[in-house]
């Protein structure tokens, strides 16, 4: 089957104009420092006017701290970021360059890193907040809950502290085999997590016995760790299971 229908010819495909980011550099590139002073520079080619160059600072954790505007000086795109917050958190910060033309056509994403340190860290302390001292050994399929939470204090800010963990025991002196065990400030009540505030530096965890648990003191070692890779000192609880 033919058409007559001739081709319109005078159709013409819009050339696009992708615009180019052609480097993208921050300096320093380490901070040791409660306050972040971050020079923030992109050369970007392009046919078509520029609307804007972003960049976005993204945290260790992977939120973000912040978006900015750079603006034209000369042939870079420049800015100059002034942070202070109020926790400072240790690690690799991601800078995350973007441009964007007037027809809203967007550039390659270039990725700058920068380090934030803490020389001066202090380790955290971990405290007991609640923990029994013993528990009824059960009988047939039905197992027992404990319920664990230790406060973490570290001098340099809740958002320092990585983790909070615990090794146990058993009284014939074997260590379980499923050691460390992680403990939670993420919010979430439900067990294991059993915590009722994330980020309140109470880490909680609930654990069981069962009917085959030897009799006798069970050592619960916990420790917790900062993002500087300081250990805090270790805090021993006994709980006695007992019939």
């Amino acid at each position: 089957m033919y058409s007559c229908e001739k081709d319109d010819s005078s159709v013409i495909d819009p050339i696009l104009h992708f615009p180019i980011i052609d480097s993208a550099f921050i300096s320093p590139t380490v901070f040791d420092t409660n306050r972040i002073d971050l020079s923030i520079n992109a050369r970007v080619s392009s046919v078509d006017p520029i609307s804007s160059v972003k960049a976005k600072i993204i945290d260790p954790l992977g939120s973000q701290v912040t978006e900015v505007d750079l603006v034209l000086n000369g042939d870079l795109y420049t800015f100059n970021a002034a942070i202070t917050p109020g926790c400072v958190l240790v690690g690799n910060y991601n800078v995350e360059f973007l441009a964007v033309t007037n027809s809203g056509l967007n550039s390659n994403t270039v990725t700058n890193t920068f380090q934030v340190i803490n020389s001066n860290s202090i380790k955290p302390v971990v405290s007991i907040v609640y923990a029994p001292d013993s528990l009824l050994r059960p009988t047939g399929s039905e197992l027992v809950p404990a319920f664990l939470q230790v406060q973490v204090n570290d001098p340099d800010g809740i958002c320092d502290i990585e983790w909070a963990r615990f090794n146990a025991v058993n009284p014939n002196g074997i260590p379980n085999p499923s050691n460390p065990f992680t403990m939670y400030d993420n919010g979430n009540p439900l067990p294991p997590f059993s915590d009722t505030v994330a980020n309140d530096g109470k880490y909680s965890l609930t654990i069981y016995i069962g009917s085959s648990a030897t009799l006798g003191d069970f050592s619960f070692k916990f420790f917790a760790k900062d993002r500087s890779d300081l250990t805090s000192d270790t805090l021993l609880k006994l709980i006695n299971v007992h019939e």
